[in-house]
């Protein structure tokens, strides 16, 4: 699928994030805790041989690539198939209305989606947003020789682990930095500054 290993880090945090609500593809800047996190985060990446950031076209995830450039000096790239997926109906509410949809789903007998969840009114279907992912991340791994490090979003690391067949599926904390790691044909999602594979 993917051609080979590659660096990941999910944007930092926002208002919204604090509030536990639905983001998608609401463009909500960092706040000021956001920003700390990418300044702290940018260390992890010094001394890696990391060649591009690719970074989501939103706003969050942009303003964290520019912070962590600080540090990293590097020419960055911009790619919107690796934006939020839109939530429609669903963004800014709270994620308990998602667990609500799910009791509904439950007694109209819904489709469920593979992430375990029946589709948002008006939203991105899952399947779609994780091809539209898979297809961002693509172009660049498959045009680029160098090692890239992606800046992006939460649901979007989600849909990797989903797309690559990693186990036990991991979320992301605001600037925790990873490296999708690809061994022979399998994928491993490894927390930089650890030794072992999660």
């Amino acid at each position: 699928m993917l051609p080979r290993s590659f660096y990941f880090l999910r944007h930092g945090e926002t208002d919204w994030n604090k509030q536990e609500l639905l983001q998608g593809n609401t463009d909500i800047p960092l706040n000021d805790n956001g920003r700390a996190q990418a300044k702290s985060a940018a260390p992890f990446f010094l001394g890696l041989p990391i060649k591009y950031i690719v970074t989501s076209t939103l706003s969050r995830a942009q303003e964290t690539a520019e912070i962590v450039n600080r540090h990293l000096k590097l020419d960055i790239l911009f790619e919107d198939n690796i934006r939020e997926r839109h939530f429609g109906d669903l963004e800014g509410q709270g994620y308990e209305h998602f667990q609500r949809l799910k009791k509904e789903a439950a007694e109209k007998k819904l489709i469920i989606e593979e992430n375990g969840l029946p589709c948002p009114p008006n939203a991105e279907p899952y399947a779609d947003f994780k091809q539209r992912c898979i297809n961002g991340f693509q172009t660049h791994l498959s045009s680029l020789n160098d090692n890239i490090l992606f800046i992006s979003h939460g649901g979007v690391h989600r849909s990797l682990q989903r797309s690559l067949n990693i186990p036990d599926l991991r979320q992301s904390g605001n600037c925790e930095p990873f490296q999708f790691l690809k061994q022979d044909t399998l994928w491993h999602l490894q927390v930089i500054g650890q030794k072992n594979n999660v």
